[in-house]
């Protein structure tokens, strides 16, 4: 399996309205079938921020959940795991519901995990810039595969909220604490927590703000095996230099990935036909 960062790392974007269709064409343009072997325990980490549905432009769409699914069982993966956690284990249950989660896990036989039912680890993170520990939850650490399933969106603190600002939600148990020195502990989580896989929810994504922006209907869906790549790619299409985003920078220096646009293999469709003018969060204008 290749999971080693590359020099000049592929990334596709699919276009269109059929998110089944596009997960599939973005994960097969980027021939993520050598990235995970059917038997890794698998992990699917979306973005349950707050019990709120797709068309906000907050919450991943369940869809692009069960498309990546599908791929996966077509592949012959059999231990599929979708877990998450918002600020409380209430609300993350509401989250699920709201979406229609439970039913979906239940008819694809995979499982459904608020993470905080799951047994949590303190990791010590060498070489931190910031987060020298952290609680975070076992299945997540001991998963083969991780795959990180954002949504397309803004964010007020760390400009945008993508693949490794998901992996957030992993931390346990005052998230708020990554909230300090945001773009450092965003680095530190992401040498602990490597996710395999990124696929980006861009049907409608949130400017302005992660919870409370405007939605954008941009019908895009962003694969890449390079989290640090496949998150320059989405915040180009949301018009956002990736160079200006500090915990993109702070990544890339520490070796886990690539965010400038001109080393980056880009497949499928041209960021210059699908990239919409997101309104950016006030603190970046």
């Amino acid at each position: 399996m290749r999971t080693s960062i590359v020099a000049n790392p592929t990334v596709a974007i699919a276009h269109g309205r059929d998110p089944f269709a596009m997960v599939r064409e973005a994960l097969d343009l980027i021939d993520a079938a050598q990235i995970v072997a059917p038997t890794d325990r698998i992990v699917l980490k979306p973005n349950y921020v707050e019990p709120m549905m797709p068309e906000t432009g907050v919450t991943t769409d369940p869809r692009v959940i069960e498309g990546v699914i599908a791929w996966l069982q077509d592949l012959g993966a059999a231990d599929i795991t979708v877990a998450e956690s918002t600020w409380q284990r209430s609300r993350t249950q509401r989250a699920f519901e709201m979406v229609g989660l439970p039913q979906m896990t239940e008819r694809r036989g995979v499982k459904l995990l608020n993470l905080y039912d799951d047994e949590h680890v303190e990791v010590t993170i060498p070489n931190a810039l910031s987060l020298h520990t952290v609680l975070l939850p076992r299945t997540v650490l001991e998963a083969d595969c991780l795959v990180s399933l954002p949504k397309l969106k803004c964010h007020c603190m760390a400009y945008v909220t993508l693949g490794l600002k998901n992996l957030m939600g992993a931390v346990f148990p005052e998230k708020d604490l990554m909230h300090r020195h945001l773009d450092e502990r965003l680095r530190d989580l992401a040498t602990v927590l490597r996710a395999r896989l990124t696929v980006i929810d861009g049907l409608i994504g949130a400017e302005r703000h992660e919870n409370a922006g405007t939605p954008v209907e941009t019908n895009v869906i962003i694969a890449g095996a390079d989290p640090v790549a496949t998150d320059a790619v989405g915040a180009q299409v949301m018009q956002i230099d990736p160079t200006r985003v500090d915990h993109l920078r702070l990544c890339a220096e520490a070796g886990l990935g690539q965010h400038r646009p001109d080393h980056i293999t880009l497949l499928g469709e041209p960021v210059k036909r699908v990239c919409k003018p997101y309104r950016q969060p006030s603190g970046f204008r």
